[in-house]
């Protein structure tokens, strides 16, 4: 922080003074309003975008590395076969996603609890020793002790860590991001996954072909110790790299602050949330990019008087008078830009923004009285009974949970199961290929079919987000998908048995295109947008545990369903036939359960609007068509 505080003060334009200074002259609610409208109309934060998205890319390399370690596994131990048990895959595969799915809620949780910050470094630690001690995992003397055992209690601990990212770097990112960029930032921060996994693959790739000579390449399975010591080593390593983004993330997160929302809306500490902020953001604004208005500032007629903006001197705490009741049941508005005083407070009359000079000169703050305005309600049973419940707000749980759900159903059988599929896609008359080619074959498969549909879609995703809303993609998305895996699934037969496999690799990375460019991206941002800040981790995070557990079924689903069916392939064309069916159930889901993060005008929300819900936005709303008519 010290540097980019030293930073952010040299870049400070002459005549424009730091409103993050002398906190102790204003009101709370004017500092917290100060503290929104600073965010909400900040310049593009590549800082964050980085922080989130380097333990998001350690967070994909560890996930999608079982796709290249469990083929060496089974030439290392068991090299009869050269194949893991099926039951033992199954294991390997249940374990990360299951710990991954503990890993939301527990830290969700916890997250609005103790703090954003708090839980971002620690889950990180924890992932480089569990990465550490999987590359460790060993078996005892004469079998005493099982290697599956340390790799099932590894993968477990670190899939609990993993899970714990998802909602820490969605909700950072989103309560960070100015509200212009806000989608786009978080689309940039998901971005990571796919060059984790293509860097997985990458890896896996190199060290290899680097070690060519040491490996079978007449055998099936490897035919001396030397061949299997070096395939060991192989795994361990390419497992072992997974903490080098790990520890560089961790070092870019000792740089970032506590999230300025979590301060004033959970542990109310406003004034130094406001002189956070200040430090933070206060010497790169620049209100040309700013978008800090609600939509119907874009109505306003009149200019804003900003004579004497310095801010009046301190008032001591005798002087401290009672604000009018009207006021203080007011709406909740923000300043302009972070150039208007904070003691310019901005009043609303239809469609016309004034500034009101005589009623903000009547509010000082005394930090001994800890008097508080416009405040979002504490997380209590009550109030989760009144936001959930009574206000019909679970609805908008349900939709994020079950589209991630039916999303991860189909993206982590087709990704994690993603061997299988591939060397039936690419190889479907040469099943066992010897050590070197399967090793090889494997990482360059998984690299053309995987990893470059999903970074085009994306690359793409990163670009449309900003004329397009989530909701928006994540329906068309779905609806796409269920078309492709019909397709797909009806033309599997015919094309293997005509040896076709060109049109089955261009479909297949065509699926991987659209999940990245849809639904895969967009449940990962809709559920940081729409919940309160006291909820906002939790919530996410129980999201995406539904969309882990849709993944954990959909292992067991593939692996256990078609058991035997390996010498008939053409039961992966019904497996993509079922798939269709929750992508048809996603679509639903999104268009019925999820709400719209954006307004009639194609802008984003701002978080403090859609944290009301659904009842304020469908009252937002009708005002919004009333004006319009």
């Amino acid at each position: 922080m010290g540097l980019r505080r030293w930073l952010g003060r040299q870049a400070q334009r002459p005549g424009i003074k730091d409103p993050s200074r002398g906190a102790q002259a204003y009101p709370i609610d004017q500092q917290r309003d100060w503290i929104i409208n600073t965010i909400d109309d900040s310049p593009f934060q590549v800082w964050v975008v980085i922080v989130a998205g380097m333990g998001f890319l350690t967070d994909a390399y560890d996930i999608f590395a079982l796709n290249v370690v469990i083929p060496m596994l089974g030439f290392v131990y068991w090299p009869e076969t050269g194949k893991v048990p099926e039951g033992y895959q199954v294991g390997f595969l249940c374990a990360t996603l299951a710990g991954t799915m503990l890993g939301n809620v527990i830290f969700g949780i916890a997250a609005d609890i103790v703090g954003r910050r708090k839980m971002y470094g620690t889950e990180l630690l924890v992932v480089i020793l569990a990465t550490l001690l999987l590359s460790m995992s060993s078996r005892g003397e004469k079998d005493s002790l099982q290697v599956v055992g340390f790799i099932l209690a590894w993968r477990l601990m670190m899939g609990i860590c993993i899970g714990a990212d998802y909602p820490l770097s969605a909700v950072i990112t989103a309560e960070f991001a100015p509200r212009k960029h806000r989608a786009r930032m978080m689309a940039w921060v998901f971005f990571m996954q796919p060059i984790g996994q293509l860097l997985a693959n990458v890896v896996s790739l190199v060290i290899v072909v680097s070690w060519q000579s040491r490996i079978t390449s007449d055998h099936t399975t490897c035919q001396n110790d030397d061949c299997i010591r070096t395939v060991d080593r192989i795994w361990r390593l390419v497992v072992g790299l997974g903490t080098v983004p790990a520890v560089i993330s961790l070092a870019f997160r000792f740089t970032i602050p506590e999230s300025p929302r979590y301060k004033i809306d959970i542990k109310r500490k406003v004034t130094k949330a406001y002189d956070d902020t200040g430090d933070f953001y206060g010497g790169s604004h620049d209100p040309e990019e700013g978008q800090a208005l609600t939509d119907m500032n874009q109505k306003s007629v009149g200019s804003f008087d900003q004579r004497d903006s310095s801010p009046p001197p301190p008032r001591s705490p005798q002087r401290l008078l009672v604000e009018s009741e009207s006021y203080a049941h007011s709406q909740h508005l923000r300043p302009l830009s972070s150039e208007i005083a904070p003691e310019d407070q901005i009043s609303n009359d239809g469609d016309t923004y004034i500034p009101d000079r005589e009623r903000a000169s009547t509010m000082v703050i005394a930090e001994a009285t800890s008097t508080e305005f416009n405040q979002p309600p504490m997380a209590s049973r009550s109030d989760i009974k009144k936001f959930f419940i009574k206000e019909g707000n679970w609805c908008y749980l349900l939709g994020t949970s079950l589209s991630w759900l039916c999303l991860d159903f189909a993206f982590y059988g087709l990704g994690l199961s993603s061997p299988t599929i591939v060397r039936h896609i690419w190889s479907p008359n040469d099943p066992t290929p010897a050590v070197y080619q399967a090793l090889r074959d494997n990482s360059t498969h998984s690299l053309i079919m995987v990893s470059i549909g999903a970074i085009v879609g994306g690359a793409a995703m990163i670009k449309i987000i900003k004329y397009v809303s989530p909701k928006t993609l994540q329906f068309w998305g779905f609806i796409v998908l269920a078309v492709l895996f019909v397709v797909i699934g009806s033309a599997w037969t015919p094309l293997l048995k005509n040896g076709n496999q060109t049109g089955l690799i261009i479909l297949y990375v065509l699926c991987q295109l659209v999940f990245n460019l849809g639904p895969n991206v967009t449940t990962f941002i809709i559920p940081a947008e729409i919940f309160p800040t006291r909820y906002r981790c939790a919530c996410h995070g129980i999201s995406a545990a539904a969309g882990k557990l849709g993944s954990w079924v959909a292992q067991l689903f593939i692996m256990y369903a078609f058991r035997g069916a390996d010498e008939d392939k053409t039961w992966l064309g019904h497996v993509l036939q079922v798939l269709a069916a929750f992508m048809v159930a996603g679509a639903l889901t999104t268009y019925f359960l999820v709400p719209e993060t954006r307004d009639h005008k194609g802008k984003s929300r701002t978080l403090e609007e859609l944290a009301e819900g659904r009842i304020k936005l469908r009252e937002l709303n009708r005002r919004r068509r009333e004006s319009d008519d």
